[in-house]
């Protein structure tokens, strides 16, 4: 892994804008390349928007054509940088929530999200891998939302070599409401307050990077809870959003030392673990 800068964006991502939502996306894109980020992380579906309607999959498209891929393929060429970002997919005839890696050469991956939550499963076809891209300065593995909560999913990709996990959320407060502004903001001031919290404890003990962001405020359908971080191996808090409900952008460097520190210690549980003795995690219940 190379030191790198990082960003992270909190977006209200529109239900009905696609323009609007690709706006935000090139504004920010633009931002973290000038302030010297080589990635820049967008929330869960942050182009076609997220909520709880058969109307999620209206911007559907494929990973490779369609006029989110080609906005944002065209900006990550011009910027130089790596973007990803939330988008319905089609494929095989169905619909996925996925989040998609872009570089300078065009699309590096895509992953599923694997774990639906909540009304999800009515309109998205679930994922059935995790993967870790080569991002050329890093590896780095996604959980989209609700699939952060499963720490199997963390180790998996901390045994597949990743060095970086991107949380892209786009969680919410209130599901086909609008949840009053000042009641959002003191929420939203709560989760902050509180970090570093469970992440920080997975990142430590996967010794990885982790950036999270998540769509804010009402988008039309619903009320997401906003917010951004990004954790250092050790688990510890590297940066934070402020409890608004703008769209914002926080930066990070990550340096690689700090990884060799957290994966180098006696007992560091990658190195200490049992894998002969877990076989019960793999049985269905």
């Amino acid at each position: 892994m190379d030191k790198i800068k990082i960003a992270a964006v909190q977006m209200n991502a529109s239900i009905d804008d696609l323009a609007h939502n690709l706006s935000v996306h090139d504004r920010f894109a633009r931002k973290a390349a000038k302030a010297g980020c080589r990635l820049v992380l967008f929330p869960e579906l942050s182009a076609t928007a997220h909520y709880g309607d058969a109307g999620a999959t209206r911007f559907a498209e494929r990973a490779e054509s369609g006029p989110v891929y080609k906005a944002i393929s065209s900006l990550a060429r011009e910027l130089g940088i790596v973007i990803s970002y939330g988008f319905c997919e089609k494929a095989a005839g169905t619909y996925y929530n996925a989040q998609a890696v872009v570089g300078p050469s065009g699309l590096i991956g895509v992953q599923r999200k694997v774990h639906a939550s909540g009304d999800e499963y009515l309109y998205f076809r679930m994922g059935r891998s995790m993967e870790v891209f080569d991002l050329g300065f890093c590896q780095a593995g996604i959980l989209v939302c609700y699939d952060a909560e499963f720490f199997e999913a963390w180790r998996i990709l901390a045994l597949k070599g990743a060095d970086v996990v991107l949380l892209p959320h786009a969680s919410r407060s209130g599901r086909g409401e609008h949840i009053q502004a000042d009641k959002q903001k003191r929420s939203l001031k709560r989760m902050l307050s509180n970090l570093p919290g469970k992440r920080g404890f997975l990142a430590g003990d996967n010794a990885v990077f982790a950036v999270h962001c998540n769509q804010v405020d009402y988008n039309g359908h619903s009320t997401h809870s906003g917010g951004a971080f990004i954790l250092g191996p050790d688990g510890k808090l590297l940066a934070k959003s402020r409890a608004v409900l703008d769209d914002l952008m926080i930066t990070a460097e990550l340096s690689p030392a700090a990884l060799a520190e957290a994966r180098g210690k006696s007992h560091a549980t990658l190195k200490t673990r049992r894998p002969e003795v877990y076989t019960e995690l793999t049985r269905m219940i």
